[in-house]
């Protein structure tokens, strides 16, 4: 951790309590600091998934077997692989791009929104079967063509009034975004569209935080870096270890590994946690 720069963890905070969008990203980013932001985005998520667990505890909540979440965790496929290559792209896409005052990024970051937007509500009110929410993942994007249209037409005759809003309201836009990056995560927990589910988005809620914080401090390219990497971690250690038979040789080592590595990255991301709340 050596080569990390001073503050380079610190300045998170501070932004928190007062997000402001800019055009540029504010900083450059190495791969060692990349590294430390997501081994900090994996403690919280984990730490949102343990508060999680104690809630489901308490209220004796029933969390769906056969969500797509879970279904994707369990069962590799090629369509399962290319959603956990494309969705996080599309995701940021969706709810991070916009998270600047440049024209460009506003406006298609917009016409994303729009169109998964669609695809969240979708999904949260007619909870398809997980099979066919995989087979099909994609065919509801035929909603980008209209969403990228109405895009078109804020941007001809109200650029100015929106990207006025964007620089006079960024924390507004910064934490909304984050809200409803959560909120389309609802269905992981429920089949129905039950209260309790969106409560249980915490660990997506702290992760879209960061997520965020990544994108306007560093650029769309890194938050979708640490997107496909977050996402790929989980699913491709889940399937490596489903893939070993129980009880034999191979799970075993597999199990090893992945704990060997999961205590690594929470070690580094409770590291970066100490120095953000150090330099607060």
């Amino acid at each position: 951790m050596s080569d990390v720069p001073p503050g380079a963890f610190g300045r998170l905070l501070p932004f928190l309590a007062r997000p402001v969008l800019g055009e540029r990203p504010l900083r450059r980013l190495t791969p060692w600091t990349w590294f430390g932001w997501l081994s900090l985005l994996l403690v919280l998520g984990f730490l949102g998934g343990r508060f999680d667990d104690l809630l489901v505890h308490w209220f004796g909540w029933r969390i769906a077997p056969d969500t797509f979440q879970a279904y994707l965790l369990a069962h590799p496929s090629f369509s399962a692989a290319a959603i956990v290559l494309v969705a996080p792209v599309l995701e940021e896409l969706a709810y991070r791009a916009f998270l600047s005052t440049a024209p460009p990024a506003v406006f298609v970051g917009l016409a994303f929104f729009l169109c998964y937007s669609f695809l969240g509500i979708r999904l949260n009110i007619e909870h398809p079967q997980a099979l066919d929410t995989v087979r099909h993942y994609f065919a509801p994007f035929w909603a980008l063509l209209p969403a990228g249209l109405l895009s078109l037409l804020l941007y001809a005759y109200a650029r100015d009034a929106v990207l006025g809003f964007f620089r006079r309201h960024g924390a507004w836009v910064f934490w909304i975004a984050c809200i409803l990056f959560a909120v389309e995560h609802a269905e992981v927990y429920s089949n129905t569209l039950t209260w309790w589910a969106f409560v249980l988005v915490l660990p997506q809620f702290l992760v879209g935080v960061g997520l965020a914080y990544i994108r306007i401090a560093f650029g769309l390219r890194w938050s979708i870096a640490t997107h496909l990497a977050y996402d790929g971690l989980i699913v491709s250690a889940s399937w490596a270890y489903l893939s070993t038979a129980r009880g034999t040789l191979p799970r075993e080592v597999v199990g090893l590994v992945l704990t060997f590595l999961v205590l690594v990255t929470l070690v580094y991301g409770l590291a970066v946690s100490w120095r953000i709340l150090r330099n607060r």
